[in-house]
């Protein structure tokens, strides 16, 4: 059981195609996605060790940290400022470097996310690994978040 990682949850919401029908500068799919994984979870966002999260463009992380409740609208820059997101910071994301660090594999972006979240959780991640790993978020998007998807992972056992 040492590298036993379960779905503790996992939400799926798809907002509209069209950006004439919403605001880009909100994720509100993404927020709505993130809503429903932590209630399906019984958790909250401070509850997570890490996250990792869609980076395709560094606007994109930014609006996401609000999507997740990190930051009030328009304020996503605040979480790196502070250190809040870093390796050390209270919540750290994309540890991993992100999907740029890894080309964005378009396709196998979210399989990606979820190896790299299992490797922290069975504490496996290398020189990436966090001191405390117990229950990972993964935010994955296409489009510009059309369809919105998070899961959490935890480990099981010891």
């Amino acid at each position: 059981m040492r590298r036993a990682v379960r779905f503790r949850a996992a939400a799926h919401v798809n907002d509209f195609l069209p950006l004439s029908r919403r605001d880009p500068t909100r994720f509100e799919g993404g927020a709505t996605a993130w809503g429903q994984a932590l209630c399906q979870a019984g958790l909250s966002i401070e509850d997570l060790s890490f996250i990792e999260t869609h980076d395709c463009f560094t606007i994109a992380e930014l609006i996401e940290y609000e999507a997740m409740g990190l930051a009030p609208h328009g304020k996503g820059a605040r979480v790196v400022l502070d250190g809040m997101v870093g390796a050390e910071g209270r919540l750290p994301i994309n540890r991993s470097g992100g999907l740029k660090a890894k080309g964005h594999p378009v396709g196998a972006t979210g399989v990606s996310m979820h190896v790299i979240a299992a490797m922290q959780l069975t504490g496996e991640a290398g020189e990436m690994q966090l001191g405390r790993a117990d229950i990972g978020g993964i935010f994955n998007m296409g489009g510009a978040a059309v369809a919105n998807y998070v899961s959490i992972l935890e480990r099981v056992g010891g």
